[in-house]
Parts: structure tokens; C-alpha cells; sequence
């Protein structure tokens, strides 16, 4: 592979030219591209490129099955990242074809006005956007955000403007790893057992190259883009993550862990969750824009775990779940208590199975949880996820069209995973898990108009002698309107004592 770095002549832009595209990953060929050929962006009068990413093209899921996905099931997209204290006015002119684009977050109020065959809205607010010029594909993200200054000669790992192509980056005690926002770093961050880690710069780590090749995404078989085992103080930000091989950003057993202002796009691999925060607790999730082909933003606990899973906050993030879940807690649930999460401010645009869950797949207690200030944005255009049980089966799910569950809370028994050595085996558990204390507060949902099947609300413990405690649901909209019953939703309520709409 030949690269060649040329000179800047865009400010805020990277400018690397491959002089050969092709290399093999996943035992496929593939081409990478740098750039996006489909928008072309003019912001504030000046012309800039966007850069080009992978997503999936279709909610359509198999465990794995000893290879990873067909590449066909995958789609292009862009991303473009705007540094700005100033408002910021685009202009986008899209080679397929602008049909009816809109602005998401919905909750943010952005018009789209047309000017012939150009797209033009103003951004004001420092958010993660995503302009849907056709539908939900082929979309183009955009990251809008204040300039920083970074402190970088300091760093251990300096990754400079241009192409780097480390492989895994293995980080120990006082480690910091700055990226340029010019920059784009190959491979896989990864750490085991250390302290006082710093992640930062505004650049893209990408794992394009790293093929995933075994089922257990517990184990550092396949790193994906950034995973730490047992480590402590751990500040990520600023940077961008794209094409994970695996699981995107995995923490287990840490501690003391900032997320902020981070961006996961480019994602369509099997098991491209999110953010897995696993064995896990005092974790601060705040300001990330994070669409995944898989679960979204998911707490789990596997191997017996010990120790309370808590203190986990969730705030103003922007979510797209291809597929699975979007706010998940569980279902790998083996600890003995979930407490003190919260999920705030947040805009799920997109979902697929369910938009807000918790699944306890254990003798488990999970308590003391609050969605608040959750805006969750329903299509007309939902694909059906669909399951796929061979390797010649094509994505034709049974209905066109799907709206995701909103709420969703279940108990069943889920098998646990045991280790010994280096040999995982699946043992099923004995008893249903425990839910109480669950606050749905300030839920607005943006319904399109011609959804012909209700979205679910489900409350089902499996278990009549474990009824769900006190779940309230306090101030649920539906475009701007307070429920006060739940007649525009498919309800399903079993064992819950009491369920609260205020």
C-alpha cells in the first residue's frame, strides 16, 4: 500500500492521498476511501471535503458465524468535523439526490431550506448531527464543535498529521495518546492493569485492518478499536473511532472512567457494540455522538462478578442503534446489584429493537435507574431487524417497516459465562433477576406520521413470586403532547407492582 501525504491547502482539513486503495482485510478485498464522493460541503462559503465511512445497510444479524459479515450488507457514508465558536451555515449538494432531507436530533429544531438542488441549514448549538438526505442511507454525519488547544509534546504517543499504521498501541501506567485532528491511526489502543491513562487529540483511530476471527468478544482475541482491561483514571476524548473489527470501545473491570466528546461512526461489523462498559463502575459517558451496528451504550457483567455494578452517567449524547438495543442494561447481568446509573439528555434519532431497555439475564438486583430527558425519534421508514440463519439468506424481512419497542424491561434466564484458564463455558442460571426503582422522567417521543404498528411499551418479569417494584413513568410525550394513558402504545404488562404514569 502506497501513501503519500500532500500539502494542506484547506484549513481544519486532512488532506492524504492514497496512491494504491486496495488491501485485504477479512480475507475480502476491500477498497478503502478516504473521502467521500457522494456530498460536496461549503461551510460558511468555503468549500471542504467530507470523509468517507462504512455502515450497515440493513438491521441484519447472525451470531457469529466463523467469518465476519458479507461487505455487500454494508452502505457509504460521510462524516466532516467542524471547529467553530461561531454559527455555521452549510450548503450540500448531494450526487444522489436530496428527497425530503431532514436534520436529526428532531429535538434540536434544525430546518432544512432547499435552494435548487442545494441543501442549506445553520448550526448553532456544538452537537453531533446527522443530515438525512434520502432516508436513513447514505447519511452524512457532522460533528460540530468548539476549537481546543491541546497540551501534545507531552504525550507518549504523539500521532502527528498524516497516516500511521502502528498496529495495537499497548498503554501502561501515565500514558496519554495524542491524535491530531488531521490524523488517521490504524490499528487498536489497548491496555491491561493501568492507571492514569489519557486518550485525546480530535484524530480517528481506525481498525479496518484488524480481522476478527474467533466468537468470544470478552477476551482480547480482537482488540477493535480501543479496549481496556482493569484499568483505573482513564480520560478518552476527543476522538474519533471507526470500522471495529469487534466490540468498538470495551472497559472491563475499570474504574474512574471520562468518556467525552467522543465520535463512534463507520460501524457494520458483527458485534460493532458501542460502548461496552462491562465489570465496570464510576463511569461518566457525556457529549458523544455513537452509531453502532450493535448495541448502542450496554452495561453488563460476565464471569461471576463480584462486586455492585454503579455509578454510571449518561449525558447529552446523540445514539443510532442499527441493531439490538440503544440504552441497554444487560443482558450478561452476572453481579449482585446494578445501582445508580443514569441515562440523561440524550437523542436516541435512530433504534432498531429497543430504544430504551434493561434486560436482567440473572439472580440479579437492578435498582436505582433513571432515564431522564430522553428524546426518541420513531420513522415511518424503520427497517425490520432480521435474523440471518444461513449464509445464503437474503435481508427480506416479512413487513417493510418496524418502529422499535420504547421501553422495554425483562427478566430471563440468560446462561453465565464461567472461565477456567483460558476456556469459557456457558452454565444456566437457577433464578430470575430483581427490578425495582426504575424512573422513566420527561420521555419525548417524535412519532412520524403513518406508523401502522403501535411501538411496544413491556414490562414482563417471568417470574410471579419476583414482581417488578415501583417503575413510574413520569411525563411521557408524543410530539410535543403529555400522555396521560398509554393508548398510542402496544402495552404489555406482567408481575410489575406497581407501574406509575404521572
Amino acid at each position: 500500500m502506497n501513501v503519500s501525504q500532500v500539502k494542506n491547502t484547506y484549513r481544519d482539513e486532512l488532506l492524504v492521498a492514497f496512491a494504491g486503495e486496495e488491501f485485504r482485510t477479512d480475507n475480502e478485498l476491500i477498497n478503502f476511501k478516504l473521502y467521500n464522493d457522494d456530498y460536496t460541503v461549503e461551510i460558511n462559503g468555503k468549500e471542504y471535503r467530507t470523509r468517507d465511512c462504512r455502515v450497515s445497510a440493513m438491521p441484519f444479524n447472525t451470531p457469529w458465524p466463523g467469518h465476519q459479515r458479507d461487505f455487500a450488507q454494508s452502505e457509504s457514508a460521510a462524516f466532516i468535523s467542524i471547529y467553530s465558536n461561531e454559527a455555521v451555515t452549510l450548503r450540500v449538494k448531494y450526487k444522489r439526490g436530496f428527497n425530503n432531507p431532514v436534520i436529526r436530533p428532531a429535538s434540536k429544531g434544525v430546518k432544512v431550506k432547499m435552494d435548487g438542488d442545494v441543501a442549506e441549514f445553520t448550526l448553532t448549538e456544538h452537537k453531533g448531527y446527522v443530515l438525512e438526505s434520502a432516508g436513513a442511507h447514505h447519511a452524512l454525519h457532522i460533528f460540530y464543535e468548539a476549537p481546543k488547544t491541546y497540551d501534545a509534546e507531552n504525550a507518549t504517543y504523539y500521532f502527528g498529521e498524516g497516516i500511521h499504521f502502528p498496529g495495537t498501541v499497548t498503554l501502561r501506567d501515565n500514558d496519554s495518546v495524542y491524535i491530531d485532528k488531521n490524523a488517521v491511526v490504524f490499528g487498536s489502543l489497548y491496555s491491561e492493569g493501568a492507571e492514569n491513562i489519557r486518550i485525546y487529540g480530535g484524530g480517528t483511530i481506525d481498525n479496518t485492518t484488524e480481522e476478527r476471527v474467533v466468537e468470544n468478544c470478552y477476551e482480547p482475541y480482537a482488540k477493535g478499536t480501543l479496549r481496556l482491561y482493569n484499568c483505573k483514571n482513564v480520560s478518552i476524548e476527543d476522538i474519533i473511532l471507526t470500522n471495529s473489527c469487534t466490540w468498538i470501545l470495551a472497559l472491563f473491570d475499570c474504574d474512574s472512567v471520562n468518556i467525552d466528546n467522543v465520535k463512534l461512526v463507520g460501524h457494520w461489523r458483527y458485534n460493532t457494540d458501542g460502548i461496552d462498559i462491562t465489570n465496570t463502575s464510576n463511569v461518566n459517558i457525556k457529549n458523544c455522538f455513537i452509531r453502532s451496528f450493535d448495541d448502542t451504550i450496554t452495561i453488563k457483567a460476565i464471569y461471576n462478578y463480584p462486586h455492585p455494578i454503579e455509578n454510571i452517567h449518561v449525558e447529552n449524547c446523540v445514539m443510532w442503534c442499527g441493531w439490538g438495543m440503544n440504552c441497554e442494561i444487560g443482558v450478561e447481568s452476572d453481579a449482585p446489584e446494578y445501582r445508580n446509573i443514569t441515562f440523561k439528555k440524550c437523542d436516541l434519532i435512530r433504534s432498531s429493537g429497543n430504544a430504551i431497555d434493561i434486560q436482567n439475564g440473572r439472580d440479579c438486583l437492578m435498582h436505582g435507574i433513571t432515564f431522564e430527558d430522553i428524546n426518541v425519534e420513531i420513522q415511518n421508514d424503520c427497517m425490520c431487524p432480521m435474523l440471518q440463519k444461513s449464509a445464503d439468506q437474503k435481508y427480506d424481512p416479512p413487513v417493510k417497516t418496524a418502529p422499535p419497542n420504547l421501553i422495554s424491561i425483562v427478566n430471563r434466564k440468560y446462561p453465565i459465562r464461567q472461565k477456567t484458564l483460558d476456556v469459557v463455558t456457558r452454565v444456566e442460571c437457577d433464578e430470575f433477576g430483581r427490578v425495582s426503582d426504575i424512573l422513566y422522567k420527561n420521555i419525548n417521543v417524535y412519532l412520524d406520521d403513518g406508523i401502522e404498528q403501535k411501538p411496544m411499551i413491556k414490562f414482563v418479569s417471568c417470574d410471579a413470586n419476583r414482581p417488578f417494584e415501583n417503575i413510574v413513568i413520569d411525563g411521557l410525550y408524543v410530539n410535543g403532547e403529555k400522555q396521560t394513558n398509554l393508548d398510542l402504545f402496544n402495552v404489555k404488562i406482567e408481575n410489575c407492582n406497581p407501574v406509575t404514569l404521572k
